[in-house]
């Protein structure tokens, strides 16, 4: 592990019904749940950000539809440290509708 990086995994689990699934684990190295320095900020920021990042992983994945609950933890050589839980629904309402279909291509023709 880099010693000066920002190391994070996040755990993907699958709602269903009243049991959590565990289906994927990314490994990253990302600054960008540091970015917000203010403590009035953080959660709102962490909670902005783990969203982002779980909707650009989910889609990279082809992940099947569903309610995710996504942890972040923070990695430090000695263990981990939680930062944000948050709960998201794939794929969000604005993919959905959106004119794109499931190969990432635009559905609708030029005329």
């Amino acid at each position: 592990m880099d010693r000066y990086g920002y190391p994070y995994e996040l755990e993907y689990r699958r709602e269903a019904g009243s049991v959590r699934v565990h289906e994927y684990t990314e490994l990253v190295d990302d600054m960008g749940f540091v970015l917000e320095h203010r403590s009035d900020r953080y959660q709102g920021w962490t909670v902005r950000y783990g969203t982002a990042c779980a909707h650009d992983f989910l889609s990279r994945k082809r992940a099947r539809p569903g309610t995710f609950v996504v942890s972040v933890y923070r990695l430090f050589p000695e263990g981990r440290a939680h930062v944000v839980t948050v709960r998201v629904n794939w794929p969000p309402e604005e993919i959905r509708d959106s004119p794109v279909g499931k190969s990432g291509r635009r559905t609708t023709m030029k005329v």
